[in-house]
């Protein structure tokens, strides 16, 4: 029994290392690899699985970008004071049922890519579009240009067509923290301080030798990251740009302002830092400023989707979550939807408590994400609202795809006076 508990926690503590992403203090590059050489996809996204798979299907990816499923990053990788590396993907789930997303670097044995802890197991069940980090051995790399990467996953799925997506691939490789040349961390602001609805952010000795300034918070807020944690550094990435971040800032003195209108009520503190960007592309995640609470004339109440469908695809049926709000509707002065959907083209109305909010909106076969607000604030109630989306119709007596809606599902936002 002591060597099954024993065995419980180490699983626990690899999963939850496999899963670790950038932290205060920490000095990395990251190398971004993009899939824009694939032909038939107007989104530019690798398929990887079934009878489109990359490494076969030639009117996807042409034959001379990979060898052998093995295709380059392209990047010098410098690995001098390197100490440790690990691969973020951009993952979308694709075909429900699809298991075993495996990722090979230089013709060593695959490592499997972990699954999102927020996501119900099996994430493959519920559609998703997230960013899991895979931890490789430095071994494993070589300094320059000569590394590559191949993605599989396994052959069998209920349909007989297994398929994951993948927008981006980015390498990361840490270093020493000596390395870093501009040490700077926030101005302005002090462990404790209370925050209004616009909030000033600097660093500190800002020099031209910084390419930008990428502005993050720690806090309880929108699941854009798509992995079910709430709770979390609010960034991710989409064709390897930062994305949902507080902001970024191009230019000398790399100041910018945080609008904090519908960031919601918080029960824990907020930390703020700067991932400051050098001319070499090294990146210094400056410490974090902590112990901050928001200190505003209104309320803002985040809705948190609950008994989230299966394979919510729009072509299969109608779906709906729930979402329960704790405050009055009738001091509700402004309301929003937020999710992240794949193919909205295909939605068929998007309902709270029976009304329509919206029919469609957005591009076919590609990545979005929605902010839509609700005009009707009296179709709100307190406690249990019902959220969900129509059936798609057959277009000219053919199936169409449908709107994926991606974990964690489709929140709310509420301010309320």
């Amino acid at each position: 029994m002591k060597a099954s508990i024993g065995l419980i926690v180490l699983t626990i503590v690899c999963l939850h290392f496999a899963m670790a992403q950038p932290k205060p203090g920490d000095v990395f590059r990251e190398y971004v690899w993009l899939p824009d050489m694939v032909k038939s996809e107007t989104g530019k996204f690798l398929r990887v699985g079934g009878r489109l798979d990359y490494q076969t299907n030639r009117k996807h990816m042409p034959a001379r970008y990979h060898k052998e499923g093995f295709l380059a990053f392209g990047h010098y990788v410098d690995l001098e004071g390197a100490i440790r590396a690990e691969v973020v993907l951009e993952k979308i789930g694709s075909h429900e049922d699809t298991r075993g997303l495996r990722l090979s670097i230089n013709r060593h044995e695959a490592h499997p890519v972990p699954a999102a802890r927020g996501i119900p197991v099996p994430e493959a069940d519920y559609m998703h579009h997230n960013y899991p980090v895979v931890q490789v051995p430095l071994k494993e790399l070589t300094a320059g240009r000569s590394n590559a990467f191949r993605l599989d996953v396994d052959s069998t799925q209920r349909w007989n067509w297994p398929q994951n997506l993948i927008y981006g691939v980015i390498l990361r490789i840490y270093y020493q923290p000596d390395l870093v040349r501009v040490k700077t961390g926030l101005s302005g602001l002090t462990a404790g301080d209370r925050l209004g609805e616009h909030v000033d952010l600097a660093i500190e000795n800002p020099n031209l030798s910084i390419r930008q300034v990428d502005y993050l918070a720690w806090y309880d807020g929108v699941n854009y990251e798509g992995d079910g944690l709430y709770q979390q550094w609010h960034y991710h990435f989409f064709r390897g740009r930062l994305a949902h971040h507080i902001g970024t800032a191009f230019e000398y003195p790399y100041d910018l302002t945080w609008t904090t209108t519908w960031v919601p009520d918080q029960k824990d503190e907020i930390k703020i830092a700067a991932r400051v960007v050098d001319n070499t592309g090294l990146i210094y995640f400056a410490p974090a400023v902590e112990g901050l609470s928001l200190h505003r004339n209104f309320r803002v109440e985040l809705g948190k989707p609950y008994d989230q469908p299966k394979n919510w695809v729009t072509r299969q049926s109608a779906f709906s979550s729930k979402i329960n709000l704790e405050g009055d509707p009738a001091k509700a002065e402004a309301a929003r939807l937020i999710w992240t959907s794949w193919s909205p083209c295909y939605a068929n109305g998007v309902f709270v408590n029976g009304q329509e909010i919206l029919n469609r909106e957005g591009p076919c076969y590609e990545y979005m994400a929605h902010d839509v607000p609700i005009k009707n604030l009296s179709i709100l109630r307190k406690g249990v609202n019902i959220i969900g989306t129509g059936k798609e119709p057959l277009h000219d007596g053919q199936m169409v795809h449908g709107m994926e809606v991606q974990w964690p599902g489709i929140m709310m936002l509420v301010k309320y006076q």
